[in-house]
This record gives structure tokens, C-alpha cells and sequence, in this order.
């Protein structure tokens, strides 16, 4: 152990450590995520401590997380970079009532998984418990200005052009994972 660091039960539950622990824990398995996708070598020991594929499906698997399942309809296939900010919003937003993150398209429809994600670090800036998923343009615009104002996210898309993708039946996967990785960036030490 180096200086600085404190030993932890390795025997504790992902269930039971705090926010802290876990968001170190996921960065760790993050790390070796992206660096086991740029440098693929095989990972024969599935509590490998370098935080590979096997030790991050582990942190998955122990919060109840799922991996998106391909089925017929769709066609989408997330890099593993897309599937760890998944399971960090998911780890962000899991106890909040009506958001159930499992892909970048309908889960964020309502704008309430962005507002979660959002009030996750800035519980103050507004009352959740008024929310609803009705008020679609309304949330989003919520998120993207609150988002904007407290952690310098730049607002690339407005409530309004989101609301008229999903009103057209065209949300991209791709603008919701843009906007969701800039929130990871700005708030990823938090």
C-alpha cells in the first residue's frame, strides 16, 4: 500500500460502498476497459487487478446491471467505451423513480434520465419530485440549461430539437451519447 491510501475490506459488496468507493472503482475498471480495447490481450484470471473486461462485467454483474441485449429490431451496437458511460449513468441515476438507463435512445425519450443524471451532482438546482415525464421538452431543457450554467456542459442540442427527434421517430443514438460523455467529462471527479 503507498502512501495515501487506505486499505478497504476486500470483502465488501459493491452494494454497501459508498459513492466515492464505487465511482473509484468504476474509473479503475473503466481505465483498464479502454486500455484492454486499445491493447487487446487476453485476461485469463477473472480477478484481474488490472481492471480489465472481466473485473468491469464483475462491477456490472454486482450492481444488477444488465448489457443491453441485441434483439431483432435493433440494430445497435455499443463500443465498449459507449457500454462503461452507460453503466456509469445507470450507477448515477439508480435511485431515482421512473429512470431505467439501458441504451442511448427511448431510455433518455423523456428527459428524465438526463435530469437525473444532471440532479445526481447538483441536487439543489431543482426539485426533482416535479418533474414528469409528460413535460418531455420541458426536461430537457432543464438539463441542458442546468448542465450548462453548473458545469460548463456545452448545450449542442436544445429540448426543442430533441423533442422533434423523437417526435419524428429519428433520435440519434449518437447526439444522447455525445451529450452524455460531455456530462462524464465534466463530472467525473465529482
Amino acid at each position: 500500500m503507498t502512501r495515501g491510501q487506505t486499505e478497504t475490506d476486500p470483502s465488501m459488496k459493491l452494494r454497501e460502498m459508498d459513492e466515492k468507493n464505487m465511482h473509484n472503482l468504476f474509473l479503475k475498471n473503466m481505465a483498464g476497459l479502454i486500455e484492454e480495447t486499445k491493447n487487446p490481450a487476453p485476461c485469463l484470471n477473472p480477478n484481474s487487478k488490472r481492471g480489465g473486461m472481466a473485473t468491469h462485467a464483475g462491477v456490472a454483474l454486482e450492481l444488477g446491471i444488465s448489457r443491453p441485449q441485441a434483439n431483432n429490431k435493433t440494430k445497435i451496437c455499443m463500443s465498449p467505451q459507449m457500454e462503461a458511460i452507460l453503466i456509469w449513468c445507470q450507477c448515477r441515476t439508480r435511485e431515482y423513480e421512473n429512470v431505467k438507463i439501458s441504451n442511448f435512445t427511448n431510455s433518455w425519450s423523456d428527459g428524465l434520465a438526463f435530469c437525473a443524471l444532471i440532479h445526481h451532482f447538483f441536487p439543489q438546482a431543482f426539485d426533482w419530485t416535479k418533474l414528469s415525464k409528460e413535460n418531455r421538452k420541458q426536461n430537457f431543457e432543464l438539463a441542458f440549461q442546468t448542465g450548462e450554467r453548473l458545469a460548463g456542459i456545452p448545450d449542442f442540442i436544445s429540448g426543442e430539437d430533441m423533442d422533434e427527434m423523437i417526435s419524428s421517430g429519428r433520435l440519434d443514438p449518437k447526439v444522447v451519447f455525445a451529450y452524455v460523455q460531455e456530462v462524464y467529462r465534466a463530472l467525473k471527479d465529482n
